[in-house]
């Protein structure tokens, strides 16, 4: 089963520059007991490795060979509620949610080590449409920090058969403050049943959600 990664350290003024997402996304891509498919960073991690082709404007995206072509992929870097930023405008330089059409080909569950991409306000009417049989968007509803440890906890936690949801709670109370807010938006169908996923070979994982009826939201103090 496969993974990828995306960070970003260096934004060319697009943002302000970080210093450890290189090092959280690393950590979890050395740690999953995974396939390892791609890891960009910099000014090869591109939003358009996020976007379906065709969706949304510009019409350039390729997450068909990319995060759509794995089963779990981790972005570090900067985001907000319209999604991961990255430093460099190959295509806009953010992957925004009228633009990501996620697991219609591979995807289970991606992780944003990002600020506010599933802020609360908004969340089902933004992100609700990217769900293609996407299990799971793992993320952050305030600021989280520039910190070098989640990736490598989550993945930590993923191996040793940690609930999906629950690896991701526990490695952001590991790794930020109370005043950090942890969530997650995931997605059911009828036949399918995401709250139990594990990682592949670690426990249950539920069908795709192809066509999701129903969606959960959940955020909690770190």
């Amino acid at each position: 089963m496969g993974m990828g990664i995306e960070w970003v350290l260096k934004y060319n003024g697009r943002a302000a520059d970080v210093s450890n997402t290189r090092a959280a996304a690393e950590g979890f891509y050395n740690t999953l007991h995974a396939v390892r498919q791609f890891a960009w960073g910099d000014n090869l991690a591109w939003d358009r490795d996020f976007e379906q082709q065709g969706a949304g404007s510009p019409l350039s995206g390729g997450d068909s060979s990319w995060v759509d072509n794995v089963d779990i992929a981790f972005f570090a870097g900067h985001g907000n509620q319209q999604g991961p930023l990255f430093g460099t405008t190959i295509d806009s330089g953010q992957a925004t949610p009228g633009e990501v059409r996620l697991g219609d080909i591979d995807l289970e569950w991606i992780a944003f080590h990002a600020c506010q991409v599933l802020e609360r306000a908004g969340v089902f009417d933004r992100w609700g449409p990217s769900f293609k049989g996407l299990h799971y968007m793992l993320g952050f509803d305030t600021i989280c920090h520039d910190e070098t440890n989640r990736g490598r906890y989550f993945a930590d936690h993923l191996n040793h058969g940690w609930r999906v949801r629950d690896a991701w709670i526990a490695a952001a109370q590991e790794t930020e403050g109370s005043d950090c807010r942890w969530a997650y938006l995931r997605a059911d169908a009828a036949g399918t049943n995401t709250y139990e996923d594990h990682w592949h070979g670690k426990g249950f994982v539920s069908s795709d959600p192809d066509t999701p009826t129903t969606y959960f939201y959940l955020r909690g103090a770190c």
